[in-house]
C-alpha cells in the first residue's frame, strides 16, 4: 500500500510488569502533539493498547468512577527477574488485536510512539519490532519519559529513526511535517493556552478525562524527574482548564477527571482555589480525582471546603516520611496533621483520604518506613505505599551510586519499584513485602472500624501503585 503524505499514527503500547493499575491515565503528551497535527490538517490515528474500554475488548472491569484492572496476559521474565517471586505480565490489549489493528490502518508517513516508565523499555521495543513488521518503510518516532531520562538507552536497545527529548510538542511536529512535506516546520506556542485539549476524540469510549492545568514543579525533590522533563513550571489560566472540561462534558459525557499535576496546590490563591470556585459555579455534578500526590503545606480549610464543594472523590496526600530529614522542605508531620484536621472538618471520611509514604530509598531504614505508616494510621487515614524507583539523572539516584546501593550499570529493567531496587539487595524481597502487608493490615483496621461504627465507606485499593500506572516521576 502507497504512503499517505498526510497520515501520522499514534501509539502508546503495552506494560510489562509485575503489577499496574488504570488510575484514569491517559498518555497526555501523545494526545496533545497529535491534537496539533489534526488541527494542521494530518490524518491523525491512534493505537492505545492501554485503553480498556476498546469496544473490541470483553468489557472492563472497575470502578464506577472509571478506573479499574488493565487486561492481563502472562509473560515468561526476563532471565534477570525470574528470582522474583511474583507473575509478570503484558498489561492491556492482546497481541493479536494489536496486529489485527495494524493490518486495518494504511502505512502511514511517520509513527509516534510515547514511552513511560523507564523500566517498561522491553514493551516499547517490542512494539516497535512489531510496527516494523507491519510498516518497514515509515519512520518511528519515540518520546516521552524513557527516551527524555535515558536517550542513549533508548537508541541503543529500542533504536527509533527519530527520538524526542522532554516536552516534544513542537520537535515532534516540526519533524513530522519534514517528514511528510506537510505544513508544521514553524509551528511554535508561547503559553500552555495555546495549546489544543488532548485528542480525545479517537477514543470510541471515553469514561474519564485526565487533566493538565500546570507543567513542571516548582520543586527539587531528590527522587523525582519533573525538572528534567519539562521547561520549569507553568499554568494554564483557569478560564481555558474550564473551557476543556465543558467540552469533554458536553461532547462526551465525561463526569469523572483526574489531575495529573505535579503542583497542583502551588500558589492556591492564584490558581487552584479561582479554578475550584468557577467550577462549583457551573455546578457540573462531576468527579475529581487526584492519583498525583497534592502539597499538603497549601492545605488549608478554605481549599478543603472548596475541594469538597467540588466534589472531589479520590484525595492523595505528599508526605513521604515522618522523619524530618526525609521530608525534603515540602511537608512537616504537623503540617500533614493540619491538613488532615481540614479535610475532616470539610466533610471527607477519613478512609477516603490516602497518604503516599516513601519507602525503599538508600538512606531509609524499615523501621523509619514504619514509623512513618503508624503516624498516618493513628491520623485516621490509608497508607499508599511509593515503593522508590532510581530514575537516572535524579538525585537520589546519584546518592544511591555513591553508596553503593546501584550501579548506572544496572539493567534498566531491575529498577522497577515492585523489585524494592534498592532494599531487596541490602533486607531482602521478604521484609520488603511485609511491610507492605503491614501497611494493608493497617488499611484494613481502618476500614473494619469504619464498619463497626456504622459507617459506609467505599474504600480506595492499598495494593495499586501510587500516581499514574506505576510512579516512575
Amino acid at each position: 500500500m502507497s504512503l499517505d503524505s498526510h497520515t501520522v499514527l499514534l501509539v502508546n503500547p503495552w506494560i510489562y510488569d509485575f503489577a499496574a493499575y488504570d488510575f484514569w491515565n491517559k498518555p497526555l503528551g501523545l494526545l496533545t502533539i497529535g491534537a496539533i497535527l489534526d488541527r494542521l490538517g494530518y490524518e491523525v490515528q491512534l493505537i492505545d493498547c492501554l485503553d480498556r474500554f476498546d469496544p473490541t475488548l470483553p468489557p472492563s472491569t472497575g470502578r464506577s468512577d472509571g478506573s479499574g484492572k488493565f487486561h492481563r496476559e502472562r509473560l515468561e521474565p526476563p532471565p534477570d527477574l525470574r528470582l522474583i517471586p511474583r507473575q509478570y505480565s503484558r498489561y492491556g490489549w492482546p497481541v493479536q488485536m494489536v496486529e489485527e489493528r495494524l493490518a486495518q490502518l494504511p502505512a502511514p508517513t511517520a509513527i509516534l510512539i510515547t514511552s513511560f516508565m523507564t523500566y517498561w523499555y522491553p514493551a516499547v521495543a517490542d512494539m516497535v519490532r512489531l510496527l516494523r513488521r507491519f510498516f518497514p518503510n515509515t519512520p518511528v518516532i519515540l518520546g516521552g519519559i524513557y527516551a527524555s531520562l535515558c536517550p542513549d538507552h533508548a537508541r541503543a536497545y529500542v533504536r527509533p529513526d527519530h527520538l524526542i527529548v522532554g516536552e516534544g510538542e513542537e520537535a515532534a511536529v516540526h519533524l513530522v511535517a519534514q517528514l511528510c512535506g506537510g505544513p508544521g516546520r514553524d509551528y511554535r506556542y508561547a503559553h500552555l493556552d495555546e495549546l489544543p485539549p488532548p485528542l480525545y476524540e479517537k477514543y470510541p469510549v471515553l469514561h474519564s478525562a485526565a487533566l493538565l492545568t500546570t507543567r513542571g514543579c516548582p520543586y527539587r525533590c531528590s527522587f523525582c524527574a519533573s525538572h528534567l522533563l519539562t521547561r520549569g513550571y507553568r499554568r494554564r489560566s483557569v478560564e481555558h482548564v474550564v473551557q476543556e472540561v465543558l467540552q469533554w462534558r458536553e461532547t462526551r459525557q465525561v463526569n469523572q477527571f483526574a489531575f495529573f499535576d505535579d503542583a497542583l496546590l502551588f500558589q492556591p490563591e492564584q490558581h487552584c482555589k479561582p479554578l475550584l470556585r468557577r467550577l462549583i459555579e457551573l455546578d457540573l455534578a462531576s468527579h475529581w480525582h487526584t492519583p498525583n500526590g497534592l502539597q499538603v503545606r497549601y492545605l488549608d480549610a478554605e481549599l478543603a471546603r472548596l475541594m469538597k464543594a467540588c466534589g472531589f472523590a479520590t484525595l492523595r496526600l505528599s508526605f513521604e516520611s515522618v522523619e524530618p530529614s526525609q521530608q525534603q522542605n515540602k511537608v512537616s508531620s504537623a503540617e500533614l496533621e493540619q491538613a488532615f484536621a481540614h479535610l475532616v472538618d470539610a466533610g471527607f471520611a477519613r478512609e477516603q483520604i490516602g497518604v503516599y509514604v516513601m519507602m525503599g530509598m538508600a538512606g531509609q531504614t524499615p523501621e523509619q518506613v514504619q514509623r512513618s505508616i503508624d503516624f498516618v494510621h493513628r491520623l485516621g487515614a490509608r497508607v499508599n505505599l511509593a515503593s522508590y524507583s532510581p530514575i537516572p539523572g535524579t538525585t537520589e539516584t546519584a546518592f544511591a551510586q555513591e553508596q553503593g546501593w546501584w550501579s548506572e550499570n544496572e539493567d534498566l529493567a531491575l529498577a522497577n519499584n515492585s523489585l524494592y531496587p534498592l532494599w531487596r539487595k541490602k533486607y531482602g524481597f521478604a521484609l520488603c513485602q511485609e511491610i507492605v502487608n503491614y501497611a494493608r493490615s493497617g488499611n484494613e483496621r481502618l476500614t473494619a472500624k469504619r464498619t463497626q461504627n456504622g459507617g459506609i465507606v467505599k474504600t480506595l485499593s492499598s495494593e495499586g501503585p501510587p500516581s499514574r500506572c506505576k510512579g516512575d516521576s
